[in-house]
């Protein structure tokens, strides 16, 4: 029987986990929650700092909530503002940079409950949720 109740999410409420020494991650919609097909989540960009080079086995939409992102997105680069977002197909190489002088927040979503993430510098895979396993 598949899972028809909503889940309601406040941000205060949800932990975060620290990516790349800096950058803040939080994941709201998960199959903790009851989601069947998905994950999303904010992750927070401090100023002049960035996320490795990556890729999904899924497709990735990205909304930015608050700054400028300067989108690396299969070697070309963007630039998204407040209110613009992306769409990223799988396996596609990309990355947030945030080099401006406030933070940068994004909220993204991930079309598999079980997304996995690969660095492109280390070709280690790893599936977005074990990273956040102590803190779901």
């Amino acid at each position: 029987m598949l899972n028809n109740k909503p889940a309601i999410f406040k941000e205060k409420k949800i932990k975060s986990i620290k990516r790349f020494g800096t950058v803040v991650t939080k994941i709201f919609v998960n199959k903790n929650s009851g989601s069947k097909s998905m994950i999303s989540g904010t992750t927070l960009i401090p100023k002049d700092k960035s996320i490795n080079l990556h890729y999904h086995n899924c497709e990735e939409a990205v909304l930015v909530l608050k700054g400028t992102a300067l989108a690396e997105i299969n070697k070309k680069k963007y630039t998204l503002k407040e209110g613009e977002a992306c769409w990223i197909p799988a396996k596609v190489p990309h990355r947030f940079i945030n080099n401006n002088k406030s933070n940068l927040k994004i909220y993204w979503t991930y079309a598999n409950v079980n997304a996995t993430r690969t660095d492109v510098l280390t070709k280690k895979t790893y599936k977005i949720l074990d990273e956040h396993k102590k803190k779901l």
